[in-house]
């Protein structure tokens, strides 16, 4: 049997092409392909700003069913949820293989995202079997010692794919309450004061989090106004149109908000190096900044150090997440009550991957999902 994977040959260059259904061994199984999200990293990579072994099967927010599974892969694999047979519901980690060797692993084990010998679905090479080391594809081979998690039935099939995005937004947040006392105003807690600068699907799903994390005042911005309307959407209480006023402005309303000195709280979103600036300027002073956006290099910007050290502010950067991460991220998806379906506005075949890509960005468009096994 033949199975259809959108190949990324080089930036801006996918085909779809056909590679033989492979089987699973002992320690792994093959996945059906259900739904995918499309990530603004996938954009970035088809744009030539991710150095990256070419070609790559793209893709990595990924539900699907287990379609065929090997005799010993619930003992090798991290399974969360109970054991997975064939028809199981499940996601997995993009980052699941850590190599167990290298410095971050065997000294920073409680940071695996920083291992620099990860494999990861979506960002592999493809050019050796099994092939399918992606998701924009109807089937994905996951190899022994994945992370998978078993989807509940109280999470609908429609936001299950949003597993990873969440995790992204969620661990973000978690940043922020670390290092921190939140009784004495140090770190993210019940009440707290946030700036989202950048209202993408991250941002928003970010804002969701603060809101049922017992944040207090949460501020927006974006440059988008269909963005900062489904900022409101998703929990946000102000938002300001980066489109309708200036950086000093902005400064200006989010102080009026906030006493006068700024929020407790600044989240970049944006992945623009000029809103890593601004959120040093909205912040109060021993507030903290969590920078968000900006999983790959988008240039540099202008920062003044005697800012830092006068606002005694701390800065936490988001690399991913570690793979227990997923299981926050379903939690909250079992748990939440903001409107988080309305955040995927489009749906479409695998061959329309590339208009998909191209939609990004665009008013209007937050999550668009890629269905392989559909033909139209």
């Amino acid at each position: 049997m033949q199975v259809q994977a959108a190949v990324m040959l080089q930036p801006g260059q996918i085909e779809i092409r056909e590679f033989e259904k492979p089987t699973p061994t002992a320690d792994a199984f093959l996945l059906q392909v259900d739904n995918v999200g499309i990530c603004g990293s996938d954009k970035h990579m088809y744009l030539g700003h991710t150095a990256l072994k070419f070609p790559v099967i793209p893709g990595h927010e990924v539900v699907g069913t287990v379609a065929e599974i090997g005799q010993h892969a619930n003992k090798t694999m991290n399974v969360m949820g109970g054991p997975i047979t064939s028809g199981d519901r499940v996601t997995v980690v993009p980052g699941s293989k850590n190599c167990g060797r290298c410095y971050y692993c065997l000294r920073v084990p409680g940071r695996p995202t920083l291992c620099t010998g990860r494999t990861i679905y979506g960002f592999s090479n493809c050019e050796n079997a099994p092939y399918l080391t992606g998701e924009f594809s109807e089937y994905t081979y996951i190899h022994g010692n994945s992370w998978v998690y078993k989807i509940p039935d109280s999470i609908p099939m429609g936001i299950s794919v949003l597993t990873e995005p969440v995790a992204v937004a969620t661990r973000a947040v978690e940043r922020a309450f670390s290092p921190g006392l939140p009784h004495i105003g140090d770190g993210f807690g019940i009440g707290s004061r946030v700036a989202v600068l950048g209202c993408g699907p991250i941002g928003l799903l970010v804002i969701a989090v603060l809101r049922g994390s017992g944040a207090g005042t949460i501020i927006a911005t974006d440059v988008v106004g269909s963005r900062l309307e489904m900022a409101k959407r998703m929990g946000a209480d102000v938002t300001i149109s980066v489109a309708e006023t200036t950086a000093e402005e902005r400064v200006e309303q989010i102080q009026a908000l906030t006493d006068g000195v700024g929020v407790d709280i600044a989240m970049e979103c944006a992945g623009i190096p000029a809103v890593f600036s601004e959120a040093l300027d909205v912040v109060r002073r021993g507030g903290k900044v969590v920078e968000v956006g900006h999983y790959t290099d988008s240039g540099d910007t202008r920062v003044r150090p005697h800012q830092i050290c006068n606002k005694d502010v701390d800065i936490c950067g988001v690399w991913a997440y570690p793979q227990i991460q997923f299981q926050t991220a379903l939690d909250f998806l079992q748990r939440t009550r903001a409107p988080l379906q309305e955040l995927i506005t489009h749906h479409l075949p695998l061959h329309q991957l590339e208009a998909g890509l191209d939609m990004l960005g665009q008013a209007g468009v937050y999550k668009v999902v890629i269905e392989p096994h559909t033909s139209v």
